[in-house]
């Protein structure tokens, strides 16, 4: 067989395998083999490592728009000198990843405007830049959703969509009351998550001592305590809030109380 038969055959087959990103680098490797007398198990070595890296990218991109993210903020502009409670060596620790390999969760408790979701979206980030599929969304997200399901009876379809990233993060939990129904819900995810190992980001403004201002009953908030802060690390921030610092700064005066960050407004009904 000839050496352009042969060629011919091998961009055939990495077109039928899908390998596009190897047939794209087919021609530069073999050129660089023939000026570096490479031999063929280096070639293929090359081309498979460029199908890898990017299949690798597509994934981390497709995930990205999946992801459900508010904003990207990253980790890195985050201002701690401005939250200076927050301890940065803990950031720095969960950035690794370390507790979602390991099945952890995350709890990121303060008043509003203090950088939790900035925190929470940045370690989401940052399992996205590692390949990983997580899922941000927040409690009225959670049951404006939730309520949609039930009323087609696909509840437990919808909740078997929120088991597969491998990272949920749930925002805003304690600004809104929650109906038993919901509430149950959220107990149910965070259930079926702990079972299966799989890490839950989670923001409130509520200390845990207040959730039964959240939830229907003191049972119900204990349980759903108890799954979450087997296996978690918990960051309490009680700095100011970046928007109100900024407001005072520029001469202005602070925004008034808002009732449903005061957690007065119930969610709206399906």
């Amino acid at each position: 067989m000839s050496a352009a038969v042969s060629y011919e055959r091998v961009r055939d087959q990495l077109a039928q395998l899908g390998l596009d990103a190897a047939l794209a680098h087919l021609d530069d490797a073999l050129q660089r083999a023939q000026q570096d007398q490479q031999v063929p198990v280096e070639v293929l070595d090359a081309l498979l490592g460029r199908e890898l890296v990017a299949r690798f990218e597509r994934r981390i991109t497709t995930n990205r728009k999946l992801a459900g993210l508010p904003v990207a903020k990253s980790l890195e502009s985050f201002d701690f000198s401005a939250q200076p409670e927050i301890p940065k060596a803990v950031i720095d620790e969960l950035a690794t990843l370390r507790f979602l390999h390991q099945g952890e969760n995350v709890l990121l408790l303060g008043p509003c405007g203090v950088g939790k979701t900035h925190l929470a979206t940045g370690l989401g980030l940052a399992a996205l830049g590692r390949g990983h599929r997580i899922y941000f969304l927040t409690l009225h997200d959670l049951v404006t959703k939730s309520r949609a399901a039930r009323d087609r009876n696909r509840l437990g379809l919808f909740l078997q969509t929120l088991l597969r990233p491998e990272l949920l993060i749930l925002d805003e939990i304690g600004y809104l009351p929650l109906e038993r129904a919901d509430a149950t819900c959220l107990f149910e995810l965070v259930n079926k998550r702990y079972q299966l190992q799989k890490s839950v980001i989670l923001t409130s403004n509520k200390s845990f001592g207040a959730w039964d201002e959240i939830f229907p009953d003191t049972a119900l908030a204990t349980a759903l305590l108890d799954r979450l802060l087997h296996r978690a690390t918990t960051i309490t921030i009680r700095g100011e809030s970046y928007r109100l610092r900024h407001r005072r700064r520029a001469g202005l005066p602070g925004p008034p109380p808002s009732p449903e960050r005061d957690g007065g407004a119930p969610p709206p009904t399906a």
